[in-house]
Order: C-alpha cells, then sequence, then structure tokens
C-alpha cells in the first residue's frame, strides 16, 4: 500500500533541506505502520527504534505528511520539533524510508504560479484561501509558489502566458472568469498542466471537448449553503419574529455565485416549511467583485426594506454588505473560507460561513502533479461528504442557536449526502427507495454464495410489499468490499449486513451505523469454533503449529479475528508458525475444506459443520471441535452513515414485522440463519471492541 506513495514522498523529501540518510543498521524488517505519538515522544527517537537511525525522522515526516493529505486524521507536521501527544504518524517500513532519504537528496523542485481574478490575493475570502493552499503546498511538497494578480480580465492571458514562459509546472487559475483564457493558453501550451477553480476540464464554450492538460476543481457549494439557509431563516426569525427577511449581497451573475444564491434560497424556504414560518428573502446582484462601497450601499438598501441577516457572496464586494450589517445592528453570513477569522471587525455578527475548501483543494492537486497522477482532463468535486465544503462554525452564536436548529442542521446535511434532500441547484435527484434510485444493501456469504443472494432478494421483495421501497440486494466476495461501498463517495451501498468485526472497522471509520441485531438460537451473541478432522491428531490449539489452517475471511470475527487472537493468547502465531493459511471465502467452504483434507483444521461459527451435512453426511463425526471462542456480537442491518432517519424507521419497522411471518422467518433463515432481529445501536459492539484494544492490535493492522 504505501509503495504507492512513494513518488508522492519524493516530492515531499524537499520540505526538509538536510540530505541525511538511514543508517543500515535498521531492525527486523516491517510494514509500515500507524502511530500514535505519546507523552515524552520525539521523532528522533522514534526513528531510531522503528528505522534504526534518528536522521530518518525525515522519512517519517514525509510519510505522515503525506498521508495527510488524503486522510486528515493524520497529522500535518510543520516543524518536526514539535509534536503532540494524539497525533498519529505513519511510520514507513526501513526499505521505504531508505527510498524517501534518497529521494530527499535528488527530488526536483516544482513550480507553481496563481492567476487570481480582479478581486485581487487580499479578499479575505476566494483568492487569499486558494492561495493559502499554495503556501501550504509550499510548506508541505517544497515547491515553490508564486501569484499574479489580474487587474482587470484583458491580463488573464498575459499572466497566464509569463507563468508559462517562465517553464512553471502547474498554473491556477482562480474563477470561472478565467475559463475561456485558461483553456485557450492550455491548448499553446500543451507541456504545461493547468487548474481551473469553479470551472471544468470541459471546454463547452470553444471545443466543446475536454482539454487533456486542464483539471478542473469544483465545488457542491449548493451542498453547504442549503443548510446555512435554514440556519439564518431560524436566526432572522429570532432576531425579528415579527418579520424576518434573509438576504444577499452578490458580485456578478455567474453561475458559481447563483450555486450559493440558490441553495440559500431553498434553504430558508425549507425552514418556511418545516416550521409554518413566512421568513421574506431578497438580494441583489452588484455586478462586481471588487466594490465593497457599492456592497454596503447595496445593503443598507436591502436592510432599509427589511433585510435581518446578509450574505456577501461576491469578494470584496460581498463583504461591503456584511460590513453594513454590522454598522446597522444585523447578522451576516459568510463565504468561501471562516470569514469569522477573515474580517476581524464584523466577526461576532457572522453567524457561520458558506464554507469551500479551496485550500484543501489546490493541495489535493499538486499532490497528485508532483507525483505524476496530475488529474488532467478530469474534474475534482469539493463535496459534503469529504469535506470539500461544508457549514462553518457558529463561535460567537454557539449559545443563541437553539439546539433543535442545530439538530436540523446536522440531519440536514446527512439527507443531502444520501440524496434524500434537493438543495434546488441543477436538476432534482430521483427519489431513494425507487426503480431508477435502489437503496442498495450489501450482504457477505456467510455461507453459499446463491442461496444467501436468493435469501437477501426474498426479504428485499418483502420489505418493499410493505414499505413500496426499492431495495436491490447483492453480494459481496469478501467484507471489504463492503466496507469500500459503505466509505464510497458518493456511497456504493445504503444498508449492509456486516459481521461483528466488519461492522466495527466500518463503524470506527464512520462509514455505518447499527440499528437491528440478528438473534440466531435465541441469542444475539454467538461463538466461534475451531475444527479438525478427528483423525488429524490435532486436539489442541498447539497441535496447529505446522498445519495448514482456513479461515473464512481476513475480516470475519469467528471465522478468522477471534480465532487468530486466540492462537496468539496460546502462543501460536499464524504468521510464523502455521504452515499455510487458506482463505476459503465461507463458512461452509471452510468446514468442507476441513472434511475433505484440503486443510488441517479451519474456523468457523458455532455449528458451521450442519450447513454441508446435506453433502457430508458424516461430517459431525469426521471433524471434530476442539476449541470454542469467546461470545461475538451476531450480524445484523447496518446503514450507511447519513441515511435518512425516516427511510431507517421504514424499513427497521417492516424487518420487525417481516421476522414474526412464517414467509420472513422463511426468507431470513435462507439468507443469514437469522431466527428475529432485535434493535441495538453502536454500543452493543463495546465490548468487542475492548477486547481488540486488549489485544494490543490496532484495527487497521488487523487488515494486513
Amino acid at each position: 500500500m504505501f509503495k504507492k506513495r512513494v513518488n508522492l514522498l519524493v516530492v515531499l523529501s524537499l520540505l526538509l533541506s538536510l540530505g541525511l540518510g538511514v543508517a543500515n543498521a535498521a531492525p527486523p524488517a516491517q510494514a509500515e505502520l500507524t502511530y500514535t505519538v505519546k507523552l515524552g515522544d520525539n521523532l528522533w527517537t522514534l526513528a531510531e527504534k522503528y528505522l534504526g537511525s534518528g536522521p530518518a525522522y525525515h522519512a517519517i515526516v514525509m510519510a505522515t505528511n503525506a498521508k495527510n493529505v488524503e486522510d486528515a486524521s493524520f497529522a500535518s507536521i510543520a516543524d518536526p520539533g514539535l509534536i503532540h501527544p494524539g497525533w498519529k504518524f505513519l511510520i514507513p517500513s526501513p526499505e521505504e524510508a531508505a527510498d524517501l532519504m534518497t529521494a530527499l537528496r535528488e527530488g526536483p523542485k516544482f513550480k507553481v504560479g496563481m492567476v487570481s481574478d480582479v478581486g485581487g490575493i487580499d479578499d479575505a475570502s476566494f483568492n487569499e484561501n486558494t492561495w493559502k493552499g499554495l503556501e501550504d503546498a509550499a510548506r508541505m511538497f517544497g515547491v515553490e509558489a508564486k501569484f499574479l494578480e489580474s487587474q482587470a480580465q484583458a491580463d488573464y492571458e498575459n499572466n497566464i502566458t509569463e507563468f508559462a514562459e517562465q517553464g512553471y509546472d502547474l498554473i491556477i487559475t482562480v474563477g470561472f472568469l478565467l475559463m475561456d483564457a485558461t483553456h485557450k493558453m492550455a491548448r499553446e501550451y500543451p507541456d504545461v498542466n493547468f487548474a481551473g477553480v469553479d470551472f471544468s476540464s470541459f471546454d463547452w464554450a470553444t471545443t466543446g471537448e475536454v482539454t487533456p492538460n486542464v483539471q478542473g476543481i469544483l465545488f457542491n457549494v449548493h451542498e453547504a449553503s442549503f443548510p446555512v439557509g435554514y440556519l439564518a431563516a431560524a436566526m432572522a426569525d429570532q432576531l425579528d419574529p415579527d418579520d424576518p427577511v434573509v438576504a444577499y449581497i452578490g458580485g456578478m451573475q455567474i453561475p458559481p455565485v447563483e450555486e450559493f444564491i440558490v441553495a440559500y434560497e431553498a434553504g430558508t424556504n425549507y425552514y418556511n416549511e418545516k416550521y409554518g414560518k413566512d421568513v421574506g428573502f431578497t438580494g441583489v446582484y452588484v455586478g462586481d467583485f471588487e466594490a465593497p462601497d457599492q456592497g454596503k450601499v447595496q445593503a443598507n438598501s436591502l436592510i432599509d426594506e427589511g433585510a435581518d441577516i446578509i450574505m456577501g457572496v461576491g469578494g470584496k464586494t460581498g463583504n461591503g454588505g456584511i460590513t453594513a450589517a454590522k454598522e446597522r445592528g444585523k447578522w451576516g453570513v459568510g463565504v468561501d473560507v471562516d470569514q469569522y477569522y477573515t474580517l476581524p471587525n464584523e466577526k461576532d455578527i457572522l453567524v457561520t460561513s458558506t464554507v469551500k475548501r479551496l485550500d484543501k483543494a489546490v493541495l489535493a492537486v499538486i499532490k497528485n502533479m508532483v507525483v505524476g497522477k496530475f488529474g488532467g482532463g478530469t474534474d475534482y468535486f469539493g463535496t459534503l461528504a469529504n469535506a470539500g465544503v461544508g457549514v462553518g462554525p457558529l463561535h460567537d452564536f454557539e449559545d443563541k442557536v437553539p439546539d433543535n436548529i442545530k439538530a436540523d442542521v446536522e440531519q440536514i446535511q446527512k439527507d443531502i449526502m444520501t440524496g434524500a434532500l434537493w438543495t434546488g441547484w441543477g436538476e432534482e435527484p430521483v427519489a431513494l427507495g425507487t426503480e431508477d434510485n435502489p437503496i442498495i444493501w450489501s450482504f457477505v456469504p456467510s455461507g453459499e454464495m446463491e442461496r444467501v443472494a436468493a435469501g437477501a432478494e426474498a426479504v428485499a421483495d418483502l420489505i418493499y410489499e410493505e414499505t413500496g421501497l426499492v431495495i436491490e440486494t447483492n453480494v459481496a466476495t469478501e467484507y471489504a468490499g463492503v466496507i469500500e461501498a459503505l466509505c464510497a463517495d458518493p456511497p456504493k451501498a445504503h444498508m449492509a449486513s456486516l459481521a461483528t468485526f466488519a461492522y466495527v472497522l466500518a463503524a470506527d471509520k464512520g462509514c455505518a451505523e447499527a440499528e437491528l441485531v440478528s438473534v440466531r438460537y435465541g441469542s444475539p451473541t454467538y461463538n466461534g469454533q475451531l475444527i479438525a478432522r478427528a483423525d488429524s491428531g490435532i486436539e489442541s490449539i498447539a497441535d496447529l503449529k505446522g498445519k495448514t489452517f482456513c479461515l473464512v475471511d481476513p475480516l470475519s470475527a469467528s471465522g478468522w479475528i477471534i480465532p487468530m487472537l486466540t492462537m496468539r493468547a496460546a502462543g501460536i502465531d499464524p504468521d510464523t508458525d502455521l504452515a499455510e493459511l487458506v482463505n476459503a471465502g465461507s463458512h461452509d467452504a471452510v468446514a468442507a475444506a476441513v472434511y475433505s483434507g484440503d486443510c488441517d483444521a479451519g474456523a468457523t461459527y458455532v455449528d458451521a459443520r450442519t450447513r454441508i451435512e446435506a453433502d457430508y453426511p458424516d461430517v459431525m463425526e469426521q471433524v471434530i471441535v476442539f476449541h470454542i471462542t469467546i461470545d461475538i456480537p451476531n450480524d445484523g442491518v447496518q446503514y450507511v452513515t447519513g441515511f435518512p432517519r425516516a427511510l431507517r424507521d421504514r424499513i427497521n419497522a417492516a424487518l420487525l414485522k417481516i421476522v414474526e411471518t412464517d414467509e420472513g422467518k422463511e426468507a431470513l433463515e435462507t439468507a443469514y440463519q437469522w431466527n428475529a432481529l432485535i434493535e441495538r445501536d453502536d454500543t452493543f459492539y463495546d465490548p468487542f471492541r475492548q477486547v481488540l484494544s486488549a489485544s494490543g492490535l490496532d484495527i487497521e493492522d488487523l487488515l494486513d
């Protein structure tokens, strides 16, 4: 896995100037690992412990900063001398560290230029936040970053040409108005990479084709502006309950600005619908991004007409509108960045901001460019799901916003992410749970795949009869595929029936939430078992040394995780003491493989042998159980995080009703041997998490 990031880290090596190598006396070979910083740790001693050389701490810095770009839970190390307990590091293997240290000495330096729109680099918003992304890239990746400000639209091509002629590797143009100039100059300089903020790689205006050396940087800002509009309506209702009005000051009337405003108005209307209110909505486009005085004049006119909250969406022009709100005792909403920090004089009247993470998007594009994976001809989309857009903090309004409105805003964001709520921008999506947009329920084969598929489809049909919701079922070949589907953006699965460990992993990644747990043989828990042929001579875990062992799936709790931990506790290291590990793919297959002698021993749930009795009538005599594991929570029904509450409730109620019918019992028995279902949330799995924690193994390590 880490090898795929080596090229990226070649460039990250430029972060540091010391060309120090990794000592030859490294500890025994190890894979990369995730490390959580403890009190008293320092990078030098960590490098000595894991890489065999103190100076190799540079490799830890580079690896961790690279990982941070794709996973913000990892630390961003700006100063190697300042690290904090709780930070998460990625420590490469000694071999990978050596590659990184070589790259540190030999890696090239890339040049990235930014051409701003006429709003200027100091607009406290759009351009300024984009420039921050370049500054972060210079700090983290060692690139040379420079900007040129456009004073007029006539400057666009000249500024782009200046960078191209100076041999810049990537030119980032900022703003929808630079679209035509960018595509034109990209065709004139085909060996230069371009990225355009707020427009696509598709040149719809001129060629009607994708420009191969242009990557678009786009934001689904409507996903964030809708809940902000809802919040603004609620706060206008609080500020002026007799005649509340939400307003905006726009710059130029172009699609990226319209997207803010359309969704902002739709969010206001949604508040009105939910609470039976009549909050008004108004606003004006000034036609300029750099006219704060005009923005202020227009905002004062809106306030005279009753506006209570003003969103400024137009660079310095919009900022002028927020200034007017401050002076007139009204409230405001920022855009693009968290303007609480960029408008210090107005911060106390800012309810929140509709945030576009331009800096993160630019950083990601630069990262990909320097490792030879530039996304020319494609578009990056910032969404709520990938944190590319978002609702900013409430700051001084934290105690002023009612708890029910806070909860509403959170649920609205979840519903937008799952497609259950339309923001008003673009085409209205097809409702989830219909023929054109079915709910996807992913299963894994606990037994024979065709049987599981047939049972799952029968259950889906019964749910349709109860609810009218269309559910499409599938059976994955392994747990990891279902987790990947739940964690995809957008999700490729809305529901799952994961076994314990796989669910815990998905939940801890923030991708799944438990709702129902199955009951088998009167219990919501079960046990794993270790089995062997009766004539194998295997009577205990100690006898497994040198034997071939069948497992169900690397993420199966009873079919591998708990047996593996049990073996380790008994002194058997599965990685070194077993002759071979065989991934059989299902509990039935493990039992059959042990019966036929393809494996000396194996792990299944209790008692998977009964599932193959029809094919192997003497299996209960020929295959013995020599160990029973601890109690393990059963599988059940889980939903992708953010799945609409109303749909969950309908499906849960249907399942609880279906399981009481003869037809339902047969379908659930066929699919997963479920006898009943009970309501349980994520806390049901906490004892299992404690077992994993006590083992000393990181949950991610168990995937390797």
